[in-house]
């Protein structure tokens, strides 16, 4: 089981269309992540900035191209070159669904008792071994297909850490035997992953096709599981409706170093700060989260890097070893000073420790 998460999920509803997401970080390293991220995030803001009269299907093939310079950028910026992710995205308006992949994230439609995987996985013959992905520095072309749901059908996307373990065929016994509560299914899902080894992280978004107008089907309309295994073991979040946008933050930082320090935020510096200076950015100055948050010294080192996303934990590393925080915001002691970046109400955990003597060289 690997100690981090490179899985990233997306489920947004703008205008009548729901897009969905699951990215799987390729290599089980700092450079999936940040992959994994900046495809999610791109692929949301490219999607929902095209027009609403274009087809669906060019609005999701063009966003997927749009997140694979995303990530390329993204990767560039924190010195994680090869950085890469796979990704399978659908986007839904009223009966049409859209399916989108690269790599061997998969989608499958569960309909009357059998399910059928739509995408096809582009993995070669090393266990794994991933041929098509986002982050390729010659350009993609995601695999497309369009179907028609019908009500009761079930649409699964999924991260290969579930489909290592679970048959297609235990995938709809497992949901049918808990048809009355998608939660219930998906933990049953990911603890049938976990018995059979869990080498890797398991995300789940699953979507529930149902003809009536939106607003009389609230209960039934849309649902989304999100079921993800670390370490610490397994847990399930189960929303009725899509969440609404999260309302982000000021960014801040303080700079109680020697040294100016850049804030860079997925891979533009949005500030310098000089020592002994603190400054705060504004949400409207700043792409839409998720954000990679670097601070580095003028010759472009990194001192600390965290990634926020609304509520969620922050993976955070810098001198003195990598470390998480429950909240957004790191902190880090160098040799010449204090650092800290935080976003919302500080929640700063104990300095990960003293840097190394070398760490404040310009």
């Amino acid at each position: 089981m690997r100690d981090g998460n490179e899985d990233r999920y997306l489920v947004r509803e703008t205008g009548g269309v729901v897009l969905m997401a699951v990215a799987d970080g390729v290599g089980g390293g700092p450079g999936g992540e940040i992959a994994a991220d900046a495809a999610v995030a791109e692929l949301a803001a490219r999607f929902f900035a095209a027009s609403p009269e274009q087809p669906l299907s060019e609005r999701l093939g063009d966003a997927i191209r749009e997140a694979n310079s995303a990530v390329l950028r993204a990767g560039e910026a924190s010195s994680k070159t090869g950085a890469a992710t796979t990704l399978v995205a659908a986007a839904i308006r009223r009966a049409e669904v859209v399916i989108a992949n690269l790599g061997d994230s998969r989608a499958y439609l569960v309909r009357g008792g059998a399910a059928r995987q739509v995408t096809v996985d582009h993995a070669g013959a090393q266990a794994h071994g991933i041929t098509r992905f986002v982050g390729d520095p010659r350009g993609v072309q995601a695999d497309v297909f369009v179907e028609e749901l019908r009500p009761h059908d079930r649409l699964v996307l999924c991260s290969d850490g579930l489909t290592r373990h679970v048959t297609t065929e235990e995938i709809v016994s497992t949901l049918d035997a808990n048809a009355k509560s998608l939660a219930a299914g998906t933990e049953a899902l990911v603890a049938l992953a976990n018995a059979r080894g869990g080498e890797d992280n398991v995300t789940v978004v699953l979507y529930a096709y149902d003809r009536r107008p939106p607003n009389a089907a609230v209960a039934l309309g849309l649902f989304l599981a999100l079921v993800v295994l670390v370490v610490a073991g397994a847990f399930a979040v189960l929303f009725s409706l899509t969440p609404p946008p999260a309302t982000a933050a000021d960014l801040e930082i303080s700079n109680g170093t020697t040294l100016v320090v850049d804030l860079v935020v997925n891979g533009t510096t949005v500030r310098s700060v000089a020592p002994g200076a603190a400054d705060k950015i504004a949400p409207g100055e700043l792409p839409p989260q998720p954000w990679t948050v670097e601070a580095r010294s003028p010759s472009g080192r990194l001192l600390s890097s965290m990634t926020i996303r609304a509520g969620d934990v922050v993976r955070s590393a810098g001198p003195g070893g990598a470390t998480e925080y429950r909240g957004d915001a790191v902190r880090v002691d160098l040799s010449c000073g204090r650092l800290d970046v935080w976003s919302g109400p500080p929640h700063l955990g104990p300095s990960p420790g003293p840097g190394s003597a070398g760490d404040c060289a310009p």
